[in-house]
């Protein structure tokens, strides 16, 4: 989604003032022969005059005060509003019209989406009482111009109308913040000649490129002073990177600069250079201003001494330069729609949209011998493929495998810190299967949009055979991010040492952002901008520049983009541009350069993940979803092996796994979701997105009781039985939670069993002991009798519970932990001097208001209410364990009920928190507080596949004021480490709560933690609200010290629980009873964390992921019916080495931390 576009490379211009430059210019722009332009925004500092003091001015209008302020503007800060409050074109009377109701301060230009993705003109209409004399003077004052594609700013008068182009500003904080703006000024000298007495009118736009905010706009007359006699004000000539085709020659181009200081109607420009000598006459000048002339000299292989004269009538002026040789660059462009599922429209019509950009992509294709096209995710292939006719699809296929369709290899911009470990090993197999089917090519992935990753991104491309990613960043809510704009192309390793070469740049669109769709006059402009950037870097050895996509959010493919580029391409000789699929830029980068390249090691962060705090209930679902899903698809591939006639549900499990992946794919809902959130079309949109949640969850978990009742059916039992599972690849005693059949009673008298009342639902909890790894235990069922009943009994004062390893006690105003120590080290767990006690419930309003930056709270605003008027609950387990039931209310939350449970054969603290919430449209975020005591803490957080060290392993300016958890948060200090895991919410805060303040360092003092579970911070996509039921669970446990595979179990044993199942007699079962294992790994270390059927006929796939950091080799055993022979495959199952078979045990080598697939064929 295009929130602020930034699509240029970013590149410095020189100031002619401390804080911003002006620029005096007379208006009347016009193109003069094919090679002239009108440079209007600085060129050369040296070219600008500075605005002389007219003491005999007077106003004629002024909107806003030049202070670099537009606070006295409408919408000061709000840019988004726009839309809704100028609806109409804007006009501003001067002496009727107020700045601060009538004056937007912000002036969107075509590519910003948000604002309708047009031109808008803005009238300014004065009435001049006396006949115009002297001279008048229009100033412009601008707080910020947009940093990564700075507009055209159009001035009309009187029908005459002049073309400044704008230089790059600074970031989009500008937007809420005026002092963060990089100010602007334009002066244009206009005659009397182009007003009139009576009334007149200003008009302003932006033609091209985004947006400008205001400061002042000030029309002023000095009646006095006539208007200045033409002469020759500057000339100077400089290089440029542009070499001219002339016929079979290539020829250098220069650029020569002429400036005068009054109308003039013809020039002669003369060139020597190399022994050669070039005269141009021009005529019909603009009136005044900095004109440039493209010349050509000679290719010489060293500097070159170029002489440049001007004559303008009687006056004549020359200049020298010492021209060095430039690089013979190469622009690679990879063109491409980014795709935004919905956001622009409701998400059908998104599809449709894309379907029909291939359609003409195909077309120019076969009129453009030199256009390619990409599919920036795999997603648009596949609605293609379901939508067009055999025809079509037989074209697009000839297309892609020929190379000028390229299909990128991810399914979708998703958002990496929401998925789960093996829906992340899924996200490049739609189109790895297309690969494999109908042999388009698999090389490169690209995500636009979303400005970071997670640190495992490469791990799981390189592991999926792709060798190239690029990433076109919106630093839109990740304005930090920018440290390797500067730095790419680059390898970015992953956490196991594979790598992927990438790039990172501000923006996407690059195509139509450098105007490359629009006029060579317009791309050359924009090229000679970049390359001249690139030309000053020393850290830049390249002579490739690459182009990120085309055109921005579900935008139509312009179909002038080839004839532009075939044109350019006919002028110039260089830079040769290419339209390329993405792999070809990276392919001549590795090639030439690719023993050259910096690595880059770490995490991006997850900048935009923390929206989906704003869906807390459809988040859990996907989460619960993807954990099921993996359970479910390992299973039911388990039993296939085991029983042939078992049909394993590939359409139900790949559909189950689509449904996720567009659940995380980062388009929540529509660009007004927060301005209007009670739209059809808001409401529309998110009823679609929502249901990707709840069809996972449903689908996940019909999956999953199926493949149980598959399995259980299948063992052998001599009376009633349950059949306990345990889906983890190392044997379990743990607690399951189940419903016996009616009658019934367990018949084990080792099993410790109690009947309680969950969230109004009578189970049984049961301790079960030794469940084999990736298997089951089978318990006896009998009738009749009856299981120990949970006791309420007296809370205490203060309120406490108790276990063999632990003991809490609650304090009796909010319900919160006050105290929780280990027994068997006496160590307190909680940090009595932390503001808040533990599972402490925060509810944050506030925070509306200026900002650092757009949609983030301001911590002076905030306001901090937490639980009240706590009542308790204390219930014995018997030998199970003990629990504490707290009901609590707060602040937009009437209901709060959290149970903490001690269990007194585990060392596990588990707590369930169900609250209600009020729904509201006002700024808030809803946190438990987990301050726990550590001195000097580490801290490591569980992502898709990978444990990251936030004190070491996060990329400069990567996102700090939250952080993205699969299943586990470790805090490890000096005198011990503690484990959290927490099965339904994604985000954490580490130190404090998101208090908006962009942090570019985070000092870790303590081992605090919050659970950032709602917000509804951001300005569009997202939900602009929630309210209705939720809930959160957490898993506590201790230990000596940090142990990355300890917390990876124990995090995936907290959202992986045991699960059971009844069965009654079943003699002639072809699985045995009692416990088995049907799949385990030996090293505590090494995790199975997902598996399938192969898509070789009757294969076994598993994923086994390394945990601790160290290379090793690990044994994968498959207890019921041992392996014969295995396979190492990467991600995609593309085979790589046999592997060893010794003993009923294959060997299977890992990377430290990383991921191995085995395939199974026997």
């Amino acid at each position: 989604m295009q929130r602020l576009p930034g699509l240029l490379q970013r590149g410095s211009r020189a100031a002619m003032f401390a804080g911003g430059y002006t620029e005096t210019l007379r208006l009347g722009t016009q193109w003069v022969r094919r090679r002239w332009i009108m440079v209007c925004s600085m060129v050369w500092a040296a070219l600008v005059a500075v605005t002389a003091a007219w003491a005999a001015e007077q106003p004629v209008f002024q909107i806003g005060q030049p202070d670099g302020d537009y606070r006295e503007l409408a919408l000061a800060g709000q840019y988004a509003a726009f839309t809704r409050q100028f609806s109409k074109p804007v006009v501003f009377e001067a002496g009727k019209s107020q700045a601060a109701r009538d004056w937007p301060y912000i002036h969107p230009g075509p590519a910003d989406v948000w604002a309708g993705g047009r031109v808008h003109w803005f009238a300014i209409r004065f009435h001049l009482e006396d006949r115009p004399q002297g001279v008048f003077r229009l100033r412009v004052d601008l707080v910020n111009t947009h940093y990564g594609l700075p507009p055209t700013l159009a001035v009309r008068v009187a029908g005459r109308e002049g073309r400044f182009r704008m230089p790059a500003g600074a970031p989009d904080a500008a937007l809420t913040n005026p002092k963060a703006g990089k100010p602007y000024h334009l002066e244009l000298l206009l005659p009397p000649e182009m007003f009139q007495q009576g009334p007149n009118e200003i008009r302003l736009a932006c033609l091209e490129g985004s947006w400008v905010l205001y400061d002042a706009v000030a029309l002023w007359n000095d009646p006095q002073r006539p208007m200045p006699e033409p002469e020759i004000r500057e000339l100077a000539v400089q290089p440029t990177p542009f070499y001219l085709r002339e016929g079979e020659q290539v020829r250098r181009a220069v650029e020569v600069a002429l400036a005068t200081t009054a109308p003039v109607g013809d020039a002669t420009l003369v060139v020597e250079a190399a022994g050669q000598r070039t005269e141009t006459s021009i005529h019909q000048l603009p009136q005044l201003g900095t004109l440039v002339q493209e010349m050509a000299v000679p290719d010489t292989p060293g500097p070159l001494e170029v002489k440049v004269t001007a004559r303008v009538g009687r006056h004549t002026r020359s200049a020298t330069a010492r021209i060095e040789p430039q690089r013979k660059w190469r622009i690679f462009v990879a063109p491409s729609a980014h795709t935004d599922i919905g956001y622009t429209d409701i998400q059908p019509k998104c599809a449709e949209r894309h379907n029909e950009n291939l359609d003409l992509a195909l077309d120019l294709c076969r009129k453009f011998p030199g256009f390619a096209w990409n599919l920036e995710v795999a997603w648009q292939a596949e609605n293609y493929l379901q939508s067009r006719s055999p025809q079509r699809i037989e074209e697009f296929v000839a297309r892609a495998k020929e190379g000028r369709i390229g299909v990128q290899a991810l399914y979708c911009n998703i958002l990496t810190g929401l998925c789960s470990h093996e829906e992340a090993c899924r996200l490049l197999a739609f189109a790895h299967r297309l690969s494999k089917t109908r042999g388009i090519p698999y090389q490169s992935a690209m995500i636009s949009d979303v400005p970071t990753q997670e640190a495992s991104l490469p791990m799981i491309l390189a592991g999926s055979g792709i060798r190239y990613f690029s990433s076109g960043i919106n630093n839109t809510r990740a304005p930090t991010f920018t440290h390797f704009y500067g730095k790419c192309p680059a390898w970015w390793e992953g956490p196991d040492g594979s790598r992927v070469l990438m790039m990172w740049v501000p923006g996407y669109a690059h195509a139509a952002g450098w105007g490359l769709d629009q006029s060579v006059e317009r791309a050359r402009a924009s090229i000679l901008h970049a390359l001249r950037s690139y030309e000053s870097r020393k850290d830049y050895p390249f002579d490739a520049v690459f182009l990120h996509g085309a055109v921005s959010d579900n935008c139509p493919l312009n179909p002038t983009l080839p004839e532009v580029v075939q044109a350019w391409n006919q002028r110039y000789a260089f830079p040769q541009i290419v339209l390329c699929r993405n792999a070809e830029f990276f392919e001549y980068i590795e090639k030439h350069f690719g023993d050259k390249l910096p690595v880059v090691r770490g995490s991006g962060g997850t900048y935009w993940e923390d929206g989906a705090g704003s869906s807390a209930r459809e988040t859990a679902l996907c989460r619960r979803a993807h954990e099921m899903l993996a359970a479910a698809d390992l299973l039911w591939a388990i039993m296939g092996r085991l029983s042939p006639e078992v049909r394993y549900p590939q359409a139900e499990i790949q559909a189950g796994w689509r449904n996720c992946l567009l659940y995380d794919e980062h388009t929540w809902g529509a660009h007004c979701s927060v301005t209007q959130p009670a739209s059809e079309f808001t409401r529309a949109q998110w009823k679609i997105k929502s249901q990707f949640a709840l069809d996972a969850e449903r689908q996940a978990r019909a999956l999953l009781q199926q493949a149980l009742a598959a399995l259980a059916g299948r063992i052998r039992t001599e009376g009633p039985a349950l059949v306990v599972v345990n889906p983890a690849s190392w044997p379990r005693t743990d607690v399951v939670s189940c419903e016996l059949p009616a009658g019934t009673t367990i018949d084990e008298p080792e099993v410790p069993a109690v009947e309680t009342v969950f969230g109004g639902r009578r189970t049984v909890q049961l301790l079960v002991q030794d469940v084999p790894a990736w298997g089951y235990r089978t318990l006896k069922l009998r009738s009749g009798g009856t299981l120990p009943k949970a006791q309420t009994q007296a809370p205490g004062d203060p309120p406490v519970i108790e276990s063999r390893y632990y003991r809490a006690m609650f304090d009796p105003a909010t319900g919160a932990i006050t105290s929780l120590v280990d027994k068997e080290t006496g160590r307190e767990l909680v940090d009595s001097r932390a503001p808040y006690r533990l599972n402490q419930y925060l509810y944050v309003a506030g925070g509306r208001g200026p900002k650092n930056f757009e949609s983030m709270p301001d911590a002076k605003l905030l306001k901090v209410h937490t639980s009240q008027r706590a009542t308790f609950q204390k219930t014995d387990l018997g030998g199970v364990g003990q629990t504490m039931t707290v009901e609590t209310s707060a602040i937009m939350t009437p209901r709060l009920q959290s149970t903490v449970i001690l269990w007194n054969h585990l060392k596990r603290v588990d707590i369930v928190n169900r609250l209600t919430k009020t729904q509201t449209y006002d700024p808030e975020a809803v946190y438990f507080a987990f301050p726990f005591a550590a001195d000097k803490p580490t801290f490591r957080y569980e992502i898709p596949a990978g444990v990251v060290n936030a004190n070491t392993e996060m990329l400069p300016g990567a996102c700090l004021d939250w952080f993205t958890v699969q299943h586990f948060v470790e805090v490890s200090g000096t005198t011990g480490a503690v484990a959290w895991a927490t099965p339904d919410a994604p985000l954490v805060t580490f130190q404090d709560i998101n208090r908006g303040r962009w942090q570019t360092s985070l000092p870790l003092r303590t081992g605090h933690l919050y659970a950032y579970v709602m917000n509804n911070y951001w300005f569009t996509n997202y939900l602009a609200g929630q309210g209705g039921d939720f809930e959160f669970r957490f898993a506590i446990t201790s230990r000596d010290k940090g142990d990355a595979a300890a917390s990876a179990r124990f995090g995936w044993a907290a959202s992986n629980p045991l699960m059971a199942t009844a069965v009654g007699t079943n003699p002639a079962g072809a699985l045995p009873s009692g416990s088995v294992s049907l799949l385990a790994v030996d090293e505590p270390n090494v995790l199975v964390v997902g598996g399938k059927q192969g898509d070789q006929a009757g294969a076994l796939v598993v994923r086994l992921w390394e945990a601790a950091g160290q290379a090793t080799t690990a044994h994968l055993r498959l207890g019921h019916k041992p392996a014969r022979s295995a396979v190492a495959c990467n991600l995609v199952e593309i085979p790589e080495k046999p592997l060893e078979v010794r003993q009923d045990a294959i060997a299977v080598p890992l990377r430290a931390r990383g991921l191995t697939t085995v395939r199974i064929d026997d």
